[in-house]
């Protein structure tokens, strides 16, 4: 059977680093969870052996399941109906094969049902799906997305969306439009607070956007009313179960 972690010993590597010790206390906080969940690690020993054997597991999916779907999925392609985006076949399969094992959500805090894995460790998984199918790299790999709302989100929108992340949701970072690609500054897709339903309402067209119709999207949108540059911007969180969004075309992207 193949295996994308097992077959790599210089992937294997970063695990023997010496900096690893220090990263694994930083990560767990001195290992201050080990008595409140049960795959929580006890030390760094234990907390070595469960990256090894997860990321075994990666490298078994990556091997059996999405390199070998890499072709079919290159043929078939994904495709517009009803105005959103549906997934190759084989970019389905590689979905549930991800999610059947547990790797999503892989750095997230365990309060919002992830695995609170170092960076590291998604690195590694992530070149490892990368080698297995760039494409498709360029789908689960942004689950990283959520590593922005653990990180800046209040505790409402991180207690709503980062356990979805972890159950398998994808992710986009929708930032490009039409007029505005390198010159981020430039975007205008507009955002306006409504009182009658207590949220933001976006209005504007956003292009070239990776897994662009992804059930959880990080929105570069306009939200000072006058501005013409970055200092008007905000990123907003679009929740695919709201609508609103409509998907015009795929991009002809070779392999993307």
């Amino acid at each position: 059977m193949a295996n994308f972690f097992s077959d790599n010993k210089d992937l294997q590597f970063h695990l023997q680093h010496p900096a690893m010790r220090k990263i694994v206390e930083l990560k767990e906080r001195g290992f201050a969870e080990k008595d409140r969940y049960d795959y929580a690690p006890q030390n760094f020993e234990d907390a070595m052996d469960s990256y090894r054997k997860v990321l075994d597991i990666a490298g078994e999916v990556c091997g059996e399941v999405i390199a070998p779907n890499a072709e079919g999925v290159d043929h078939e392609g994904p495709r517009v109906v009803n105005d959103h985006v549906e997934y190759a076949s084989g970019t389905v399969r590689n979905l549930e094969a991800i999610v059947a094992a547990g790797l999503s959500g892989m750095t997230l805090p365990r309060k919002y049902d992830g695995l609170n894995f170092p960076l590291v460790c998604f690195v590694m998984a992530n070149e490892m799906v990368a080698r297995a199918d760039a494409g498709f790299e360029n789908i689960w790999g942004l689950q990283d997305c959520a590593e922005t709302l653990n990180e800046f989100a209040s505790e409402e929108i991180k207690a709503k969306y980062l356990p979805w992340v972890s159950a398998g949701a994808t992710c986009a970072m929708d930032l490009t439009e039409p007029d505005a690609g390198s010159d981020l500054g430039a975007v205008m897709l507009k955002a306006t607070w409504s009182e009658e339903k207590q949220t933001w309402l976006l209005n504007g067209v956003k292009r070239f956007i990776t897994n662009g119709d992804g059930e959880v999207s990080l929105v570069l949108a306009r939200t000072e009313e006058g501005t013409t540059d970055a200092r008007g911007l905000s990123m907003l969180v679009y929740d695919k179960r709201d609508g609103g969004v409509k998907v015009r075309r795929i991009e002809n992207k070779l392999g993307i």
